[in-house]
């Protein structure tokens, strides 16, 4: 390379230029403040990558539990959505999640851990809920750990949603 170039990258790199074709995904997402008890939750994110996003995943549990479930978030033409199973009203206060997504060379972003309040209704301003009916009837919600046993949380309302465990012993 010339010098001349080589000056021009070293530029571009400090200067915060161009994505190299080696860079983790960008996820951008608002926090979600709160949501409402028995509706199932709908959270978008704009997720994209120098590449190709493989996957996209919202991490969740309830405020304190050892283990995340995940949810698979589908593209929409402008985001990446998914949705959550309804949190029981009075079984869970907060709900903790991140947005997390892996690019085709296996580089993992994710966002920060963000904290919902579940209020009663009329508490929450704008809660997230998914207005989807066919999506709210059919939640696929993943284990992230042996320990979680076969079922979905208690803390979750499990109608419209199949539970997938971690596999093996």
């Amino acid at each position: 390379m010339k010098p001349i170039r080589l000056a021009f990258v070293s530029a571009l790199l400090i200067a915060g230029g161009p994505a190299l074709a080696d860079d983790p995904p960008n996820v951008e997402a608002q926090p979600v403040l709160c949501s409402i008890p028995d509706k199932a939750i709908s959270l978008c994110a704009a997720i994209s990558d120098d590449g190709t996003v493989a996957k996209a995943r919202i991490y969740f549990r309830k405020a304190g539990e050892d283990f995340y479930n995940y949810v698979d978030m589908v593209f929409g033409g402008l985001n990446y959505c998914g949705t959550l199973p309804a949190p029981r009203e009075g079984k869970i206060k907060t709900l903790e999640y991140y947005i997390q997504a892996i690019d085709d060379q296996f580089q993992p972003q994710r966002t920060s851990t963000f904290q919902m309040a579940i209020q009663p209704e009329g508490m929450c301003e704008y809660p997230p809920l998914e207005k989807d009916a066919k999506r709210a009837a059919s939640i696929r919600v993943f284990a992230s750990n042996k320990k979680q046993g076969s079922k979905l949380p208690d803390e979750f309302v499990a109608t419209g949603v199949t539970f997938v465990p971690v596999a093996g012993k």
